[in-house]
């Protein structure tokens, strides 16, 4: 058995780290010497050295008491999320190193991340329009009045699919941010929204290539987009909208998730 000493000696800890883990009931000392010191087995070296780890990767104390009280299935699916965490966190400090490269150079497009924290849904309501640029701007104050009059708040609105081309006429869907748990108009259609952290920029109606921009930028930072792409029409902007693709999946609960940084995308 080991001192308390030498126990943090073994595992390159402070004393204090390993009190502060057995009062947050991380790690127990295997026994009390009669003296009623602290006394740890030698076997408990690598659970000290794994719990310091994942602190060091950022992993709160509550989700580290959770996994350890959880089955390999489940602690597989956890270190899942976690992985995912650490994807979206490192991305957006290279994002912010991205832009911190780019202060001082020409004006140009720029990436920006909107992170959606919470689940949410998205609400859809089939639409038709003649071809033109934003088509399906005029429906958009309807359907949104539509969902407030039943009494459901919306966070945000405007998001747009172009579906098809019939006759003549363009058929899509325009869309809105909701709560969940709520009910909806007959005729819409439910998209369930996991927390998702995207990659927006702002483009002139008529930039058919802004998306391929975006995925360059992307590729070089070496992420991929996980193949949920958005259009949202700007409020009082007649000609411009919002591309949207998200980059990575959260679990619900991350911590310092706000991201907010602007670089440049490659031209």
């Amino acid at each position: 058995m080991l001192t308390i000493s030498q126990f943090a000696d073994r595992c390159g800890l402070a004393p204090s780290a390993l009190r502060f883990y057995e009062r947050k009931g991380l790690l127990l000392p295997s026994a009390r010497r009669a003296n009623g010191y602290r006394a740890y087995a030698p076997g408990q070296v690598g659970e000290a050295r794994f719990i310091s780890s994942l602190r060091a990767a950022g992993i709160s104390l509550s989700a580290i008491r959770e996994f350890r009280r959880r089955d390999a299935r489940t602690r597989e699916v956890m270190l899942t999320s976690w992985r995912q965490d650490l994807s979206a966190r490192l991305l957006s400090l290279q994002l912010a190193d991205q832009y911190l490269r780019g202060l001082g150079a020409s004006p140009g497009p720029r990436v920006h991340l909107e992170h959606w924290a919470e689940p949410s849904v998205l609400v859809w309501f089939p639409v038709t329009a003649p071809p033109g640029p934003l088509a399906f701007r005029a429906a958009v104050p309807g359907w949104k009045q539509a969902l407030e009059r039943r009494g459901v708040p919306v966070l945000t609105s405007g998001y747009v699919r172009t579906l098809d081309v019939v006759d003549g006429q363009l058929l899509g869907e325009v869309g809105f941010r909701i709560k969940p748990r709520r009910r909806l108009p007959p005729g819409s259609r439910r998209q369930e929204m996991a927390p998702t952290l995207f990659a927006t920029l702002e483009c002139a109606v008529r930039d058919d290539v802004a998306a391929h921009r975006v995925f360059r930028f992307l590729a070089e930072l070496g992420f991929r987009p996980d193949g949920l792409h958005l259009e949202r029409y700007l409020p009082g902007v007649a000609d411009r909208y919002l591309l949207m693709l998200g980059v990575r999946r959260l679990r619900p609960a991350v911590e310092n998730g706000e991201g907010g940084s602007s670089p440049r995308a490659s031209e």
